[in-house]
């Protein structure tokens, strides 16, 4: 075979393979392309949210039970927030003026409703989103804050209206009942465990005089 017929021969081959390797190109992209359409048609299956299964108690002791609901430096200013600042959403959360970090909002909220201290709901008025509201055992911490308040007021230099104040001062107790009968509280959401979770519903407990210690 002379020298410009391989030349030729070569050059025919390699053009040969070219067109094979741009055919099977093709051929893995109309793959890849099939591939995604079905993925993008796929249904997409909505998490269910489970509510955080509270931990066991380090002991007993009364004082020690109330700290480990809300001994942090957060908790209380939640339960705060939905008690006197009507706060519900967790953007509203996040406004406060203390400035919480996301990540550490979402611990608080899933310790305190694993507490039994607040629930939460599908908004009524915006379906895709959830607020939260006090169950009748967070609602009453309310002589808790009343009493922290006071004591603000006491030895520091607080915001609180003088209106305000001068009423804690005059009859925290009554200020506390008052605050407990006026929240619409939340009954907690079913464990795990138990029946198929549905939204909680609002209890009014206006019609009731709680005991407050």
């Amino acid at each position: 075979m002379s020298f410009a017929i391989r030349i030729i021969y070569s050059f025919l081959i390699a053009s040969n393979g070219s067109d094979m390797i741009k055919s099977a190109s093709k051929e893995v992209s109309r793959t890849a392309r099939k591939t995604a359409v079905k993925a993008s048609k796929a249904p997409v299956r909505a998490k269910t949210k489970l509510p955080v299964k509270a931990k066991d108690p380090r002991s007993r002791c009364a004082v020690n039970l109330a700290l480990e609901a809300v001994g942090d430096s957060w908790s209380l200013l939640i339960i705060r927030d939905l008690m006197f600042k009507g706060r519900k959403s967790f953007q509203a959360f996040l406004n406060a003026d203390e400035k919480i970090a996301t990540n550490i909002l979402t611990d608080r909220l899933s310790k305190l409703e694993a507490c039994g201290l607040i629930s939460r709901q599908i908004d009524p008025t915006d379906k895709r989103k959830v607020i939260y509201g006090l169950t009748l055992k967070g609602a009453d911490l309310a002589p808790v804050l009343v009493e922290f308040m006071a004591w603000s007021h006491k030895y520091e230099m607080t915001d609180t209206p003088k209106e305000l104040r001068l009423e804690i001062e005059k009859n925290k107790s009554a200020f506390a009942t008052r605050t407990i009968k006026g929240l619409q509280t939340l009954a907690p959401i079913q464990k795990p465990d138990k029946a198929a979770a549905k939204p909680a519903a609002f209890t009014d407990f206006s019609d009731e005089t709680l005991s407050l210690f």
